[in-house]
């Protein structure tokens, strides 16, 4: 009876199998040695992660499993994730089966005198590994095809077809390899290896065989050695290295909100301790933290994020992508300044902070989070254009950006009850519902709504004030952190537990940021309230035969998920039309971040771009959700000459145009 066993290396003389392990070895201390000093140069030590991985490891290994081994993001592109999970599975497979020989052939029979492949593992193992060895090539091909197609702009070097032809001729090499091994030793069992099966008959055709066959096998296996220790070497130089930079970025990453930044100080404890000696931004990559150095490290220069920023798609000279990577540079050559080396001043401010980018980065990566840390620094040293100085100076002097006195935000109070005892519900107007004429209007409507839906709710009048999100955003912390002692203080004076807002930025800020200065509050976007009342019934409307596309707010959407309160209210009264682009893939209107309050210096208006795709749709209303993004969406209609071919109009008013009994609201 023949046994069903491998007969792996059955031609290869043990001096040259002592050679190659010795010098496998070598190569794994070399690629290890390089890895640690590369981390090492860029200030990065084992201790932070270590500690980092005891407190959370749970989380480690999720994020491990989720983004790294079953490739959460990258499956959200078809292609290019169903590329991704094949190399990646192809290597691994690959990776298991020459483990399982190495433990078999060269530990087990050594030391105790038999193996584990054998009989049905063994022919198990074949399948696996053939099956390993066709989705790498697959992938492999797919990934060729990708580059020279150049269907989606792809950053292309030489080394990226080092690493795929390396790749290609590897496993090429481990099918023919199989292939000899069995026209030499054929077994009929041998018939599970399903690929080399067919092939091992190229050979006797060809007069391979016998003592001539053997020496063609020792050639072609040293050459497969040689490959595989070439492709090993490379790993470290190559973009292959993001296996292991990325498990180490994605593992460590650290939880954080998505609509929330970093904390460098806390002004409270600051004044009453008299210690103002803390860091503020980055000036260069070293002052970059911890775990932004990691992240830039993991970076595999797919360019995902730059093909999904708005920056990029109106001719700024901000690319994320390019960021990242000059971080990454930076950290590899030594310290280096941000701005000038890792990206100019008009590419910091470029930044709309719609984190499209950090939605589609496969490896968590927050590009964004580089440019909010580079104004910060610009804030310090006072490098500042006349708009954004008279922003924030204007909310120093009268705690709104428009500059009017904020003593106006009592003219709303006509229209909404003031805070007084028993309410625990505050209507936040916001500085562009209180003073910008047009959105005005919008605040109005979302009063009456809540009152006709019978909420309990106040308004705080001249006691409002900005809640500093943009201010936070265009770099200035100090500013930012007065405005929340003095608005907390008002909150807790009126036992605040629930904040409704109009502003997804507000909302953001109050829900994510505010909770880190002690805000104890429930805080909703106008969208989830009016949502909610259209289910219970408090509010009814009729339907239209309008088309009506939605246009998602960055901050409400892609930053805090909310997606569906928005889609309700359009579905409730008309035919919601999507745009290509909306969801979580939603093109940024162009004012976040503070970019509607300043000009940066591009070639194409975001806001243009965004409204050509809503003009697509054929809709005659696109729905929006926030101020900004009614602003902006508008001008782009004015300055397009398209106010006649479709209108802006905020979610609120398209309840007030279908109400049942609209004769009984008033403004």
């Amino acid at each position: 009876m023949v046994t069903i066993t491998s007969p792996t290396l059955l031609f290869i003389p043990e001096s040259e199998l002592i050679a190659d392990y010795v010098l496998s070895f070598a190569v794994l201390a070399f690629v290890l040695i390089e890895f640690y000093l590369r981390y090492r140069k860029a200030g990065i030590t084992l201790k932070p992660a270590i500690l980092y991985v005891r407190k959370n490891l749970r989380r480690f290994i999720a994020q491990i499993l989720n983004y790294g081994a079953f490739h959460r993001k990258n499956i959200k592109n078809r292609y290019a994730g169903i590329m991704h999970l094949m190399i990646s599975y192809g290597i691994l497979i690959l990776f298991i089966a020459t483990s399982l020989i190495f433990l078999s052939h060269d530990i087990l029979k050594t030391t105790l005198g038999y193996g584990i492949l054998v009989g049905d593992f063994y022919l198990n193992f074949e399948v696996w590994a053939n099956i390993g060895g066709v989705i790498l090539v697959v992938g492999l091909a797919m990934a060729l095809a990708r580059r020279l197609r150049n269907k989606v702009p792809l950053d292309t070097i030489t080394g990226d077809f080092i690493i795929i032809f390396g790749l290609l001729l590897l496993s090429v090499e481990g099918f023919f390899l199989g292939a000899m091994k069995i026209s030499l030793y054929r077994q009929s069992f041998d018939v599970y290896r399903f690929v080399e099966w067919p092939l091992s008959y190229i050979f006797p055709s060809m007069g391979v065989t016998g003592s001539y066959g053997i020496e063609v096998y020792r050639i072609l296996w040293f050459s497969h050695v040689i490959t595989a220790f070439g492709e090993a070497a490379y790993i470290p130089f190559s973009k292959l290295s993001h296996m292991f930079y990325s498990a180490v970025g994605i593992g460590v990453h650290p939880p954080k909100k998505r609509g929330e930044m970093s904390t460098p100080f806390v002004l409270s404890e600051a004044l009453e301790s008299g210690n103002f000696d803390f860091k503020v931004g980055a000036k260069t990559i070293m002052d970059l933290s911890y775990f932004q150095k990691t992240d830039a490290i993991a970076c595999t220069d797919c360019g995902r994020c730059e093909r999904a920023c708005p920056a990029v798609m109106s001719g700024t000279d901000l690319d994320p992508r390019v960021v990242v990577q000059n971080v990454q540079r930076g950290l590899w050559n030594g310290n280096s300044e941000m701005v000038g080396v890792v990206l100019s001043e008009n590419a910091a401010w470029s930044c709309t902070t719609c984190q499209a980018c950090v939605e589609e980065c496969p490896v968590l990566i927050d590009p964004h989070s580089y440019n909010l840390e580079t104004r910060r620094t610009l804030v310090m040293e006072n490098k500042l254009s006349k708009e954004t100085s008279t922003y924030l100076n204007n909310l120093g002097n009268s705690f709104n950006p428009f500059g009017n006195s904020n003593s106006d935000r009592d003219s709303m109070l006509q229209y909404g009850k003031k805070m007084e005892e028993g309410m625990d519900t505050i209507y936040w107007v916001g500085c562009m519902g209180a003073f910008d004429p047009r959105y005005n209007k919008v605040a109005r409507d979302v009063i009456e709504l809540l009152k006709k839906g019978n909420v309990n709710f106040g308004l705080l009048g001249s006691e409002e004030k900005c809640n500093g999100e943009t201010a936070r955003r265009m770099g200035e912390e100090g500013r930012f952190q007065e405005l929340v002692m003095q608005n907390i203080e008002t909150f807790k004076k009126y036992g605040v537990k629930r904040i409704i807002t109009s502003c997804p930025h507000c909302m953001n800020t109050f829900r994510n940021e505010y909770s880190k200065f002690g805000l104890e509050a429930k805080v909703e976007h106008h969208s989830e309230t009016l949502a909610n009342l259209l289910r219970d019934g408090q509010i009814k409307v009729k339907e239209s035969k309008e088309t009506v596309t939605l246009h998602d707010p960055c901050y409400l959407g892609r930053i805090n998920g909310e997606y569906d309160n928005t889609r309700q209210i359009v579905k409730s009264t008309s035919n919601l039309k999507e745009m290509e682009r909306s969801g979580s893939k939603s093109l940024c209107c162009g004012g976040g971040g503070g970019n509607y309050w300043y000009k940066v210096e591009k070639e194409d208006s975001i806001s243009k771009i965004r409204m050509k795709e809503a003009i697509g749709t054929g809709a005659s209303t696109v729905a929006v959700a926030c101020p900004f993004c009614t602003a902006m969406l508008e001008d782009a209609t004015r300055t397009m000459d398209a106010e006649d071919k479709i209108k802006v109009k905020d979610i609120s008013e398209i309840i007030m145009e279908n109400l049942e009994d609209k004769n009984e609201t008033h403004n």
